[in-house]
């Protein structure tokens, strides 16, 4: 073996020394397949489930909910568009079909806004703390 195939060598073993070190120290979490929590929108082609947050709600009954934004959910009765998209709040349960529309949408003068395909719930974070406020982007 000549010089530059030992060098060549080492090297290697180094970087796979190096990589097997990284993958012991690294650590991996599975989903919970004996109790997962699984959500199931109202309207095929919603994309619901495309932001989830975890959030707890301290107002009333106090509890932990998914909200879950479905960003082309069609718009409610009374609004004139197609698509508005909206966010849920789901109860941590075993039920499917709990999840209850938020209907978020507050508009004064529906005439001249244009609301047809804003992606409302597209985006959606929650502060970590109990009570925190709710961000929802469109």
């Amino acid at each position: 073996m000549n010089v530059f195939h030992r060098q060549r060598l080492r090297k290697n073993t180094v970087v796979l020394v190096l990589v097997l070190s990284a993958a012991r120290c690294c650590q991996a979490f599975n989903l919970d397949v004996r109790s997962p929590v699984v959500k199931e929108g109202k309207t095929a082609g919603s994309l619901f489930g495309l932001s989830v947050a975890l959030h707890e709600q301290v107002v009333g009954e106090k509890r932990h909910l998914l909200l879950v934004g479905a960003p082309k959910e069609k718009a409610e009765s009374g609004v004139s568009a197609n698509e508005t998209g909206d966010v849920y709040a789901c109860p941590i349960t075993a039920d499917r079909k709990d999840c209850k529309r938020l209907n978020l949408l507050n508009i004064p003068n529906p005439k001249n806004d244009v609301m047809d395909g804003m992606w409302l719930g597209v985006s959606l974070a929650s502060q970590s703390q109990p009570g925190g406020r709710v961000l929802v982007s469109l």
